[in-house]
């Protein structure tokens, strides 16, 4: 393997790496922005103050 094909790969693997890790970000985000929803409708259905056994 050349210099040349050398560098190309390393390009490769970075330009891989990051967008990999902006798409599992942007999942992240989402998972997190659905478990806060669940817990706000699920918050409603038991008011403040309340307390189940």
């Amino acid at each position: 393997m050349n210099f040349e094909a050398g560098i190309r790969f390393i390009v490769f693997l970075v330009i891989f790496g990051v967008s990999n890790y902006l798409m599992m970000l942007r999942r992240y985000e989402n998972d997190i922005k659905k478990k806060n929803l669940q817990q706000e409708k699920i918050s409603r259905l038991y008011p403040k103050g309340s307390f189940i056994f």
